[in-house]
């Protein structure tokens, strides 16, 4: 099934950026006939799943935790959405959802579960990174301008159709791209060893550039929480030299040793002209979330199905949980935090048990650490994975990973547990003997 899996993640990242507007009438143009099948890339797991289940030889697997919260979720947004009278540009975000467990489900099967959940998560990156390489290229043209702070990359401030493949993100959409080079080539430059560090350092700091060029506020928060969080888990001299680094700037700051107008630099470049007190508004959101919650109580415990945000406000929503609940109700937001936050437990529990079995696998974990924490922090000021997007195709296998880890070292950790109990109560009774 490796290359159903294949095919169907390739539909799935070519209907980024795509949608059921192409889909409304018929096509017409070369174009429009590209940019349609773009948009049917998602839904082709729902059709071929039932054409295919009886082909399949393998056993079928069984979603995780983490994954039946999320699948949940999709479930109560559709059915929101079949409730409500909402029509197929509606229903169509909630069964793109739904397919991207059903590729997991493809790419990881049964049969060595864990590599395969690796290799699946690399996959994605390769993906992503692609996509970013692509997108660079396309805004060649627009992307970089000089603003009042110097030259940036935050030209396109909005979606553009810039060629045959349809519009684009907008600049501070590819930030969350950028993040993927930045954390891999800093866990690869302080676990790897010879030159090899040195071209990883290269890629994260360069990556970290372009992230800053952005002027992404929550790619660069979200990065320095990925990063240091990232430095914190190498533990030994890694954090000694992160903590004693931040004291010193922190030192440095409060004793006035940096420049005060490289300073306002620094912070305008970073705010976009706004500065930090602007920011305590989240620049305009906390009037988008105060209308959304109201809008969910007219509805608390069915919700209005997807893209609910936009078409009752006419506006993002801005936030993942908020999201969920535009969409399915309080069960749905539920679910959905559900599913993040037990991600987080499944990878603590990774941490502190030791189910990694060489450095290699370790460098992995804390690769998927670094990259989920900063898909949690963009949970706050953007939707992310509660909707069918570039962050649901990095976070769902993430879970996957983090689900399968546990069912295959959990359970060899418990039996080990379990194993060396009856041991130490066998010493116990003879020295009591």
């Amino acid at each position: 099934m490796g290359w159903l899996a294949l095919l169907s993640w390739a539909g799935c990242w070519a209907a980024i950026n795509a949608g059921p507007w192409y889909l409304e009438d018929e096509p017409q143009t070369f174009n429009e006939w590209i940019n349609a099948l773009r948009a049917l890339g998602c839904l082709l797991p729902l059709v071929l799943w039932p054409l295919l289940l009886p082909l399949r030889r393998q056993r079928t697997r069984v979603p995780t935790l983490a994954e039946w919260m999320w699948i949940g979720y999709a479930v109560l947004s559709l059915n929101a959405a079949l409730l409500t009278g909402a029509d197929f540009s509606v229903w169509y975000w909630a069964l793109a959802y739904l397919s991207v467990f059903l590729v997991i489900d493809w790419s990881i099967g049964d049969i060595d579960p864990l590599a395969r959940a690796i290799m699946t998560n690399r996959l994605m990156w390769l993906m992503a990174s692609l996509l970013f390489v692509w997108m660079l290229f396309a805004a060649r043209d627009v992307l970089l301008v000089q603003g009042e702070g110097g030259l940036t990359a935050h030209g396109l401030v909005e979606r553009a159709d810039l060629g045959v493949l349809g519009p684009i993100s907008r600049s501070t959409g590819m930030a969350r791209l950028a993040i993927l080079p930045v954390v891999i080539g800093l866990v690869m430059a302080l676990g790897g060893r010879g030159l090899g560090r040195l071209l990883w350092a290269a890629l994260s700091l360069v990556s970290l550039l372009a992230l800053w060029s952005f002027q992404s506020r929550q790619g660069l928060v979200g990065a320095a929480f990925a990063l240091g969080f990232v430095v914190w888990l190498f533990g030994g001299r890694t954090r000694l030299v992160g903590i004693v680094i931040m004291l010193l700037a922190g030192l440095a700051l409060f004793a006035g040793l940096f420049p005060q107008h490289w300073l306002r630099h620094l912070t305008e470049y970073a705010t976009r002209g706004e500065g930090l007190s602007d920011l305590q508004s989240m620049t305009g959101r906390d009037l988008i979330w105060r209308l959304g919650w109201r809008v969910v109580e007219e509805s608390p415990w069915l919700g209005f199905g997807p893209q609910a945000d936009r078409r009752l406000i006419g506006l993002n929503a801005q936030n993942g949980l908020l999201y969920a609940a535009l969409a399915a109700g309080y069960p749905g937001a539920v679910l959905y935090l559900g599913g993040l936050l037990w991600g987080w437990v499944l990878f603590a529990r990774a941490v502190l048990r030791g189910y990694t079995r060489d450095h290699a696998q370790w460098l992995f974990l804390l690769q998927v650490g670094g990259i989920m924490m900063y898909l949690t922090i963009r949970n706050i000021p953007e939707n992310t994975a509660a909707l069918y997007s570039v962050d649901l195709l990095l976070h769902a296998p993430l879970l996957a990973y983090l689900g399968t880890l546990e069912r295959v070292r959990g359970l060899e950790w418990r039996r080990a547990r379990l194993a060396q109990s009856v041991v130490d109560l066998g010493r116990r009774g003879r020295l009591g003997a």
